[in-house]
């Protein structure tokens, strides 16, 4: 019974590199049987292995697709929206002018944060169910009044039919901005600022 677990579970696993090596063959043998029909040749090798291609990569489609159109839109509408700054007065920033308010990793005091801006609110909503993206919009509000300062949008991209179904922990793809070492300041850098700051 072990044997079988650890068995299916080898399977799950490398379930894209079990595909890989049962259609590479097929296609192979396809683009061969088909080749065959045309003249001798360079007629011959390009239509097969124009037929070899297009069998191959059809169940990864719209993978591919999926992949540059996710990037598209990261590209032109994903980022940081800043509605409204909020000035600060000097005590929080140094006599260079920089912010006392981000840790030595960048990221906002948490006190500061949780006492002034409030990040809840934020939606998720499939932005295209072809392609499996969906659109993250998060807002950034003034605590008390609730108004909102700006709001971030990502997208997520959760691969194409082949990886939601066979990779047993897929996780999505997010715009890289999101992930990157210096969102917290990019983001808080641009919505608060110094009462003397002329920007």
């Amino acid at each position: 019974m072990d044997l079988i677990k650890a068995l299916l579970g080898f399977v799950v696993l490398t379930g894209p590199l079990w595909l890989i090596l049962i259609l590479l063959p097929v296609s192979l043998w396809i683009a061969v049987k088909v080749a065959k029909r045309f003249k001798p040749g360079g007629v011959r090798f390009v239509g097969g292995l124009g037929v070899f291609l297009l069998i191959f990569f059809i169940p990864f489609a719209d993978e591919i697709a999926g992949s540059i159109y996710f990037n598209y839109l990261c590209s032109t509408e994903a980022g940081i929206k800043v509605y409204r700054t909020v000035e600060l007065p000097a005590e929080y920033w140094d006599k260079q002018g920089g912010s006392k308010l981000f840790n030595k990793n960048g990221y906002l005091n948490h006190d500061f944060w949780v006492k002034e801006l409030d990040e809840s609110g934020g939606k998720v909503e499939r932005y295209s169910s072809i392609f499996a993206i969906d659109k993250d919009t998060s807002p950034v509000k003034e605590r008390i009044s609730q108004n909102v300062l700006a709001e971030v949008t990502t997208f997520r991209y959760w691969g194409g039919w082949i990886r939601r179904n066979l990779s047993p922990n897929n996780v999505a793809d997010s715009c890289k901005f999101i992930n990157d070492k210096n969102f917290s300041r990019d983001l808080y850098g641009k919505l608060l600022k110094s009462e003397t700051s002329s920007d």
